[in-house]
């Protein structure tokens, strides 16, 4: 992976924890591998304005990230999805330079984006929408219009009345019991981080220190963090700057930016392989550098050298020696210089025709090694001038055949005369000279991209052959585009399968599933029928862990119904393919489904008993022990105490229903109907296996004791009824006085107990003689003889 791919992973990574804590901030999509491009949605309160119309408060806004070429070291570019009313915002981009150049972190910049949704940060000088900052001037009194929370990872208090404990707190069913316990860090392990940061293997000391659980702290943790984060930021530069020195052909200074990086990373990824690279483009350059060696040219026409020398002049006739003719023989002299003469000739001819041949030799051999060299002009030029040489010949004519034989065969030779047409012999076949230095480059690029690919150096391979295609490409290379081609799939299929299993090492299923994905369609171009099963077989299982996983999240966060969907996708995986999981991994799943079928339950349970829904309440706790009973493998930890709790929590939910209609009876003043009710619910207490338990048995007392309440009150009804209705006879036994008097208007109220004895005060008006008057008499009944009696002072 090179150091900007390393980079967008690691923020990728980083992003994704850090959203966690930010609930109104949603990761919507993603583009990349890994992401260069995201899509993220706010849920907070923010303004917004479509055209002219009047400015509104919208609770959901979407932006697009997207980060250029030479990210981080270039700001993000940002681009609101949604329409959003805010001085920093426009329709095509959202200012985020000052921020970015203050903290080049990618979640603080996402985090910031919100904090100007809301309205907390805003800008009114020289604004991207100065209708906008108008509009934020006049209203500053009303921002900002949100806030971003953090996560509250506390679990909410339920206040229950006081015939039940709260729900879950009572139960001891809260979810935390399922995480796992926290493991503490080997100091080994921190050993070894500082001394990986000592010998400056800081990717290898990064990778250590990101496998740490993000709670395990110890003392210098976040110093060397950042110290890491600095040292991977400057060789990522370093090494960006390197690939552009190399293609500069700035060989040395690239040399020397490639030492500073391994002085700083010894272990950085692809730094040793770019700096072999480019020490072997520096060689041959070198090499391309050096003066070409000067060859003399042989002149195309030899001079001729006649080496005889002329004859000499014939003298002259001299009367002289014609006159000594009678005493020396004249004749014969002439003859024999005549025949020295013609041998003097036929020598110089025949030294003249041996000189030809070994000029005719000379520019054959010249001619066969500028042909040799490649410089067909200048051979066909020698080759001509040594034929030509042969016309020449006079008394060794006859070897004319001979020799010019050599020279028609070197002119007629397909070296020649494809290398006069421009065309050059490579690897057994005439091409161009432009297309033999392009197959030279070619098997350069290809070799180079084989020894790196032994190397399992993917990503610097694939650089080197995707080059290779592109100048068979541009070429027209066809043969060799295929074959190409083939390589660079099987590379990508090995660079994609080993971003899978690392993101199957890192457990981030959801990278790795999508990996796998690309891994089938590569895999589906190569056309092998084994590699694609085996992929197929690899993504299925990652889908499910990745399913697993989110629902082991979303249980985390009390997110059942999403919990479920997740498990039950994760289900239907491994009912189309079940190879792809272990037995445990099936079962794990399975008790986990139980489970968070089983939280559900009892979360619904709760919001019915708190909206005083009781049937649903009351099905819903039903539900959970039926689950309970028949899934005793999956629910374990739960059966025994917390069946009794959740059975217990059913009586006091079915209780509060009984309990809230007596409210309803006694509101009405319906006193056998409460007693009919309390009644109602001793008899559903004495028959639940409960009954013995101290809280119920406090709650039975109560019942007991408003039944006695309520039939003290009907038994004090009856008496007053009686009173009413005998007042006469009562005033008028007791005073005599009266007996003539007309009684009207009785009224008998209970006043007090004395023992078990009930003292009720009884009036009415006595009407004679045209005058009235209010009578008045305290009278006592005694349950122990039945008698009424007016009690004694």
């Amino acid at each position: 992976m090179s150091m900007g791919s390393q980079q967008l992973a690691e923020d990728y990574a980083h992003l994704k924890e850090f959203l966690k804590l930010y609930p109104n901030i949603t990761l919507v999509r993603t583009v990349g591998q890994p992401p260069d491009s995201y899509e993220i949605e706010y849920t907070l309160r923010g303004f917004s304005r479509e055209g002219t119309n009047n400015v509104t408060i919208t609770s959901s806004h979407r932006i697009l990230l997207s980060l250029p070429f030479g990210y981080p070291h270039f700001a993000p570019i940002a681009k609101p999805l949604s329409p959003v009313f805010h001085p920093d915002f426009d329709p095509a981009a959202i200012r985020i330079a000052d921020q970015w150049q203050k903290n080049p972190s990618l979640p603080e910049l996402i985090v910031h984006i919100g904090e100007m949704i809301s309205g907390n940060i805003y800008t009114v000088e020289e604004p991207f929408n100065p209708e906008a900052a108008d509009w934020y001037r006049s209203h500053a009194d009303q921002l900002p219009l949100d806030t971003l929370s953090l996560t509250d990872i506390e679990d909410t208090k339920i206040q229950l009345d006081s015939l039940a404990d709260d729900t879950f707190a009572s139960l001891g069913l809260e979810h935390d019991n399922f995480l796992a316990p926290k493991t503490n860090i080997d100091p080994a392990e921190i050993d070894s981080i500082r001394n990986l940061v000592a010998q400056n293997k800081i990717f290898s000391a990064n990778k250590l220190l990101s496998d740490l659980p993000a709670d395990a702290a110890f003392p210098d943790r976040d110093e060397i963090q950042q110290n890491i984060g600095k040292v991977l930021r400057k060789t990522d530069q370093l090494f960006q700057l390197a690939e552009q020195l190399e293609d500069m052909a700035k060989f040395d200074e690239a040399l020397e930016v490639t030492d500073n990086l391994l002085a700083l990373a010894a272990d950085a990824p692809g730094a040793e392989a770019l700096r072999d690279r480019i020490q072997q483009s520096y060689q041959l350059a070198q090499s391309a550098g050096l003066p070409p060696r000067q060859t003399a040219a042989a002149p195309d026409s030899p001079q001729r050298a006649d080496s005889t020398p002329p004859l000499p002049p014939k003298p002259p006739r001299s009367k002289s020696a014609l006159r000594l003719g009678n005493s020396i023989p004249v004749r014969p002299i002439l003859i024999g210089m005549v025949i020295l003469a013609f041998c003097v000739g036929m020598i110089s001819l025949y030294f003249k025709d041996q000189n030809t041949i070994s000029q005719s030799q000379a520019n054959l051999l010249k001619g066969q090694l500028l042909l040799d060299k490649g410089q067909f002009e200048a051979a066909h030029a020698a080759l001509e001038s040594a034929q030509r040489s042969l016309t020449e010949l006079t008394i060794l004519r006859f070897r004319k055949s001979t020799y010019e034989q050599g020279i028609v065969t070197l002119m007629t030779s397909p070296q020649l005369q494809e290398g006069l047409k421009g065309n050059i012999l490579y690897e057994g076949e005439y091409v161009s000279a432009e297309t033999a230095n392009a197959l030279k480059e070619l098997n350069v690029l290809s070799d180079q991209g084989q020894a790196l690919a032994k190397e399992n150096n993917v990503n610097d391979a694939l650089k080197l052959y995707r080059q290779a295609y592109q100048l068979a490409l541009n070429h027209k290379l066809i043969k060799h585009q295929s074959t190409i081609e083939e390589v660079i799939h099987s590379l990508e299929l090995q660079q994609t399968l080993s971003m899978a299993e690392l993101a199957e090492q890192n457990k981030n299923w959801e990278q790795a599933a999508e990996a796998y994905r690309k891994a089938l369609s590569l895999s589906a171009k190569m056309q092998s029928l084994g590699t694609t099963s085996d992929i197929t077989h690899r993504l299925t299982a990652a889908t499910f862990r990745q399913d697993l996983d989110l629902s082991k999240k979303a249980f985390t966060q009390s997110q059942w119904q999403e919990t479920i969907r997740f498990l039950q996708q994760a289900q239907q995986t491994i009912t189309a393919n079940p190879t792809v999981v272990s037995e445990k991994e099936r079962r794990d799943l399975h008790k986990l489904l139980v489970n968070a079928r089983l939280y559900l339950m009892l979360s619904r349970a709760r919001e019915a008993y708190e909206a005083k829904n009781w049937e649903i309440a009351i099905q819903e706790y039903q539900n959970a022990l039926s689950l309970l009973h028949s899934e005793p493998d999956s629910t374990e930890q739960l059966v025994g105490d917390s069946v009794d709790k959740i059975g217990k929590t059913l009586l006091m939910v079915q209780i509060a229903q009984m309990q809230e209609k007596v409210l309803v009876a006694e509101g009405s003043d319906n006193n056998e109907e409460v007693i009919a009710l309390s009644r109602n619910i001793q008899q559903l207490i004495q028959s639940s296996t409960y009954s013995g338990d101290p809280s119920v048995q406090t709650v039975y007392q109560k019942i007991e004791k408003k039944i006695a309440q309520q039939r003290e009150i009907l038994n004090q009804e009856e008496k007053i009824r009686w009173l009413e209705e005998n007042f006469e006879d009562i005033f008028r036994n007791n005073y005599p006085t009266f007996r003539g008097s007309r009684l009207v208007q009785p009224k008998a109220v209970f006043n007090k107990k004395i023992g078990n004895k009930s003292i009720y005060t009884l009036t009415c008006v006595e009407k004679s003689q045209g005058s009235s008057s209010k009578l008045e008499l305290s009278y006592m009944f005694d349950p122990a003889t039945g008698r009424w009696s007016v009690p004694k002072e």
